[in-house]
């Protein structure tokens, strides 16, 4: 009798290595991504704003808390398992327990696969390296499993059966249809569960410090200080509470950021000024940065007219930044320029550019992120400091003001309402 294809050396060696090799790949590139983000620390060549950076801190990353590598690990290295039970040594018996994990396992991948890479594409509008290379190492390996299952009815004979590798179409079935729900399961438990867009940690106090001429803010135990009258404000000079905002004309999780902290000023007038620095992530004027992500290109100099359009008139301040952080993408480097030119005019703004004062505030916002990034490890943008917190990513108004009340004691009136 002709033994069947899978058991055939000179064809199943290749595959199976293969296989090997694919489902290694895909291990080994969601164990360090899993690593990453268990350490939160983040993933080499993956800056702040990038397209995996985007995709890592997305709600998509993680299943109720867990990162999505963790049972990518758990599902690749399992089948790796399995395939170590396919080679010429392997008993038929022993095959086809490998096939009863491989067959499902490979169809988990390859729905696993359909999703993550549609909600790169079609929700996040971002792509991860590292995440498409290990789906199409798993993929890979996921479907040559597939077209090479041994699927097939039972031999009649009882001495046949024990000694040919094969897997029962009903019992295929069954094993896809396990697969296909344990990714519906995911997939309801991503829709369903929404986890926080942002990390808090624990920095240095922040405080107000007055005197008779100035108010000064300081974080980090006093490191940084901010003299209120001169630092670029959102809210006023005087105000009793302060928060610094780091933040990039360029970055897109900054652009949404922007409204939110107005509406939060807003909300609590004279109570809270937020001190608004710059932070560019272009390596032409920013150390931190070894090379410049495309969408960043210019940032240095968006920031720094930002800084001397303040410089030049502070009044003016907020309209240049609305303009700039309104359309979904900055305008571009000239039209801004232009902009802040009809605000305080040419004369003014030329004269802002070369002041120092604009480069010791851009340099202070890069140390105050350096900071941040030595003493807890978070790179990402945007960047807010409210009392002894750090918070990185993007923040609704509710959660801010459930910070700020936790930090500084400041209750938002709708808040108060409520609790009446």
């Amino acid at each position: 009798m002709a033994k069947h294809k899978s058991s055939d050396p000179s064809l199943a060696r290749g595959i199976v290595l293969l296989v090997r090799l694919l489902l290694a790949a895909a291990l080994l590139i969601s164990l360090y991504v899993g690593y990453a983000s268990f350490g939160g620390g983040a993933v080499a060549g993956c800056g702040p704003d990038s397209g995996c950076d985007k995709v890592l801190h997305s709600r998509w990353s993680k299943w109720f808390g867990i990162p999505v590598s963790v049972p990518a690990v758990l599902l690749y290295g399992l089948m790796l398992a399995a395939t170590l039970r396919l080679g010429r040594k392997s008993s038929p018996e022993q095959q086809r327990q490998a096939w009863s994990t491989l067959l499902p396992g490979s169809w988990a991948v390859i729905a696993a696969v359909v999703w993550f890479v549609s909600l790169q594409v079609g929700v996040i509008k971002a792509i991860c390296p590292f995440c498409m290379g290990s789906h199409a190492c798993g993929l890979l390996a996921a479907l040559l499993l597939v077209l090479k299952a041994p699927i097939r009815e039972a031999p009649e004979k009882p001495w046949q059966r024990e000694k040919e590798v094969y897997v029962a179409p009903k019992q295929a079935r069954s094993l896809v249809l396990m697969a296909l729900a344990s990714v519906a399961i995911l997939v309801l438990g991503q829709i369903v569960y929404r986890p926080a867009t942002f990390n808090v940690t624990a920095v240095g106090d922040a405080k107000i410090q007055q005197t008779p001429t100035n108010h000064y803010f300081q974080i980090y135990d006093g490191r940084f200080t901010f003299n209120m009258n001169e630092a670029p404000l959102i809210g006023k000079p005087m105000a009793p509470h302060a928060m610094v905002s780091l933040f990039d004309y360029t970055c897109h999780y900054c652009r949404v950021m922007h409204g939110t902290l107005k509406e939060l000023q807003k909300t609590f007038s004279n109570e809270i000024a937020i001190v608004s620095l710059p932070m560019p992530l272009d390596a032409e004027c920013n150390r931190h940065v070894r090379i410049t992500p495309r969408p960043h290109t210019n940032a240095c100099e968006y920031a720094k007219l930002g800084l001397a359009v303040w410089r030049a008139n502070p009044k003016v301040h907020a309209q240049f930044d609305d303009w700039l952080f309104e359309p979904e993408h900055p305008p571009e480097l000239e039209a801004a320029r232009q902009r802040a030119v009809q605000l305080v005019g040419a004369s003014n703004l030329e004269t802002a550019l070369t002041n120092q004062w604009v480069n010791d505030y851009l340099q202070l916002g890069m140390n105050v992120y350096a900071t941040n990034y030595i003493h807890v490890r978070q790179g990402a943008m945007p960047q807010l400091i409210i009392g002894t917190n750090l918070l990185t990513g993007t923040n609704t108004v509710e959660e801010l003001y459930q910070r700020l009340e936790n930090q500084l004691g400041l209750k938002a009136p709708t808040a108060l309402s409520q609790a009446k």
